[in-house]
Parts: C-alpha cells; structure tokens; sequence
C-alpha cells in the first residue's frame, strides 16, 4: 500500500476495519499486529467486534493514531500478510 503523505496530516486518528471467518483466531492475531506497530494500543479500549448476521464472518474496529506514513504501510503489510485476514478497509 502506497501512501500518498501529502493527503494525510500526521498524527492521523482513524478507524480500522478488519473482516475474517469467526472461527479463525482474528482477534488475537490483530492485537498482536497493532501492538507491535502502536505504543499506545489497548485492545480493551480501542477494539470491538461484530459477528456478521450467519454468524461466518466477525468484523473487528480498531480505534488507532499513525504517527507516520511507515506506520500506516507496516500496519497494513502485516495485515494483508495475516492468513487470518480476509479484508481491510
């Protein structure tokens, strides 16, 4: 993912949308990822899920800040990596 900085202004608070099947073990995987890349991430704080209606899929929004657009890559690199992940928005 090719971040365009002049379109971001840094530190940049944002929401992160995270999609995988509900039984695949998403959630650790995603607190895992963020807070190797976030300082400050607290998974009790900042995350929630949603169970999609059947029950097959679980989305995760992760409440973050970037610091810088390396971050912004690292964190979406590592994501599209996880085999856990089916989608990012």
């Amino acid at each position: 993912m090719a971040i365009q900085e002049h379109l971001w202004e840094f530190p940049h608070a944002m929401q992160l949308k995270v999609m995988g099947a509900a039984d695949a073990p998403l959630e650790q995987a995603l607190i895992e990822i963020l807070s190797t890349h976030l300082d400050d991430f607290d998974a009790a704080s900042h995350l929630t899920s949603k169970p999609s209606s059947k029950g097959t899929f679980v989305s995760f929004t992760a409440q973050v800040t970037m610091r810088n657009r390396e971050q912004v890559e690292a964190i979406y690199k590592a994501l599209n990596a996880c085999p856990h992940v089916k989608m990012t928005i």
